[in-house]
């Protein structure tokens, strides 16, 4: 389903995708929530950093991973109260190629298309 905000210039769709996020000290293993060709939402198990550099490898399935090189932008804990604590972050890519980005673009429409299908097929009588 996309996720739109007037303040979002695309539109995120809910994928789950393995991701690593690397900076100059550490590497935290996380899952894509939300993805657009500009940002994407992250939760990991271990807390990462909460502002700065970052560079991702998103590893899609049946596809080559994605290398892009972002900046942590916000940092929450999900689900605080409910069993131990997770993280998420925020993150606007800073560097990503034209292939990758075009690639998640048609991901969102892809998605957003069938979403799209469903609805109108489920309003003819």
């Amino acid at each position: 389903m996309p996720i739109t905000s007037g303040r979002r210039q695309f539109s995120r769709t809910l994928v789950r995708w393995p991701v690593t996020l690397l900076t100059s000290q550490d590497k935290t293993e996380g899952e894509t929530e939300n993805v657009s060709p500009t940002g994407a939402f992250i939760s990991c198990k271990n807390e990462p950093i909460s502002e700065g550099s970052v560079r991702m490898v998103i590893r899609v399935p049946g596809h080559q991973p994605i290398n892009v090189a972002g900046k942590v932008v916000w940092s929450t804990i999900l689900k605080p109260n409910a069993g131990p604590p997770s993280f998420g972050v925020g993150v606007k890519f800073t560097k990503i190629s034209d292939n990758d980005s075009h690639f998640l673009r048609e991901v969102i429409l892809k998605r957003y298309g069938k979403m799209a299908e469903r609805f109108i097929n489920k309003k003819k009588p």
